[in-house]
């Protein structure tokens, strides 16, 4: 971009923090950056603007580097990040419309970080930018310390395990064994109290079973370390891990803050995306009708727009799913789809032909974008009627051996199924199968036992046998995980050598 184009970029960026507002969107200062895409490609590959240096992100990096050197693909038209300050990325060599566009869609991605419970949680662990900045001067004396081979090998185990956390986002695990302890018997004793003398209509009282248990639990809770099934592996192992150094607890506390913050933003990625689209597609009409941007540049918007929405056969597309969802919700809420007369109407005729002109489907989008996250939004939203209207089945490729033409062929088109499965891949980040742990004196001799959240999918073996060597590094002492494998229970441990199993 030359001084004319930047000049030009200021004054849209002017008008569509204006426009943003006009529609009611939050807006703040945003620090945008015209940066080469060498530039970009290390923002994507390492996570931040600047960060610590690990093998996974220099692979990442000339992974998405020999792409797009081949093919001017592979990277994103904009990173944009969520911190106090948001921070985007816009490559130099866009075009122009391109980039007005960019601006337009960062600003639809800044209110959700600004209205979102779950982005405004991600920002409350700590000011993860700096943290970002100092962690890789701290990680290089490491390196130059205690040799490059030991760093990384502790870096390796602490992202191996760092998505692994409570479902619940906002629930704080505590991680304190005693404290939790003599929570957990307070709490116990409580109701083995209200048991006794306490009965209410409202509260349905523990059963003669529920009471055994309890009693049993407050006779053994001395012995449980932890007291209950810890998710935040990373937290646990850096507070109770005989085996580590200061300075590796250092280097997975870095980890485990990051991977903290970003979640929020992994569990609203189809949302998020789709505000933003949502949003710079209005934006946009805006600008090309005020005439900020040509004839001849709204047919370049047009084909990238298109681009980035089209329909992925083999995937979801979040950048086309997203806008469809506010659009189907929007559309209901105007005409009064909701509430218990039309979930009572039994007819369906009547149905399709709802329209109580009820005007709040504005209203309804917003609370969308602040107060769901992507599970809960397929859960409440993603009805038979969008799915089957939007064609959101599963598909396979096939190939025909004769003449090499591709066609895409339907192998599920149950929306309870669909469903399913969705909110499954949305239950924790990037889909991470979930373990627990259950015992940190296991045998009574300070071993490790996990347990694996088994949901009628099995543990997958590079990452369940990964996970195992990885804590055994870290832990110092034998490593064990119950899981499920043909539908039958069995113990794998790892002993420092080798994996074996057990029933």
């Amino acid at each position: 971009m030359n001084k004319s184009e930047i000049r030009r970029l200021e004054i849209i960026e002017k008008r569509v923090r204006e426009l943003a507002e006009e529609f009611g969107l939050l807006t703040t200062d945003i620090l945008f950056e015209i940066v080469p895409s060498q530039r970009m490609l290390e923002g994507m590959a390492y996570g931040f603007p600047a960060n610590f240096s690990h093998w996974s992100f220099g692979r990442d990096y000339e992974k998405m580097r020999t792409i797009y050197d081949h093919s001017g693909a592979g990277i994103p038209y904009e990173v944009v990040w969520n911190f106090d300050i948001p921070r985007a990325f816009v490559v130099e060599t866009n075009p122009f419309a391109l980039n007005a566009l960019i601006v337009a869609h960062v600003y639809g991605h800044v209110d959700f970080f600004l209205a979102s419970r779950y982005c405004q949680h991600g920002r409350s662990f700590s000011d993860i930018a700096e943290e970002a900045r100092n962690a890789a001067q701290r990680f290089r004396e490491y390196e130059a310390k205690y040799g490059k081979e030991k760093v990384e090998k502790t870096i390796d185990a602490g992202i191996s395990i760092r998505w692994q956390e409570h479902p619940d986002l906002f629930f704080e695990e505590n991680l304190d064994n005693d404290a939790a302890r003599e929570h957990l018997i307070m709490r116990e004793r409580e109701k083995l109290k209200r048991a006794r003398d306490f009965y209410s209509e409202f509260k349905k009282l523990e059963t003669k079973e529920e009471i055994e248990n309890i009693q049993n639990y407050l006779r053994h809770s001395a012995e449980l370390t932890p007291p209950e099934p810890i998710h935040d592996l990373l937290g646990y192992v850096v507070r109770y891990s005989a085996a580590l150094h200061s300075w590796q607890r250092d280097i997975l506390s870095v980890i485990r803050n990051q991977s903290r913050a970003l979640s929020p933003n992994a569990r609203t990625k189809m949302l998020n995306e789709g505000w933003a689209t949502y949003w710079h597609v209005r934006i946009m009409r805006k600008l090309f009708e005020e005439g900020f941007l040509t004839k001849e540049e709204h047919g370049v918007f047009n084909s990238f727009h298109s681009g980035v929405t089209r329909d992925h056969k083999l995937g979801f597309n979040w950048y086309r799913l997203g806008p469809m969802l506010y659009e189907y919700v929007e559309e209901r809420w105007n005409k009064g789809q909701f509430g218990k007369e039309y979930d009572e109407c039994e007819n369906p005729i009547e149905k399709v032909y709802w329209d109580k002109k009820a005007g709040k489907g504005t209203e309804k989008i917003f609370s969308l974008r602040s107060l769901y996250n992507d599970r809960m939004a397929v859960e409440e939203f993603f009805t038979d009627e969008f799915i089957w209207r939007n064609k959101l089945f599963i598909f396979k490729r096939e190939i025909n051996e004769q003449t090499g033409d591709i066609s895409y062929v339907i192998v599920e088109r149950s929306p309870e199924t669909i469903r399913q499965m969705l909110k499954k891949q949305f239950a924790s980040p990037l889909g991470t199968q979930q373990i627990v742990i259950t015992n940190s004196d296991y045998h009574r001799r300070g071993e490790l036992c996990l347990k694996h959240h088994y949901y009628g999918i099995e543990f997958d073996g590079l990452y369940r046998d990964g996970t195992l060597q990885n804590l055994y590094f870290l832990w110092g002492k034998r490593v064990f995980l119950e899981t499920v494998v043909d539908k039958n229970s069995v113990e794998f441990e790892f002993n420092g050598k080798q994996i074996k199993i057990s029933k």
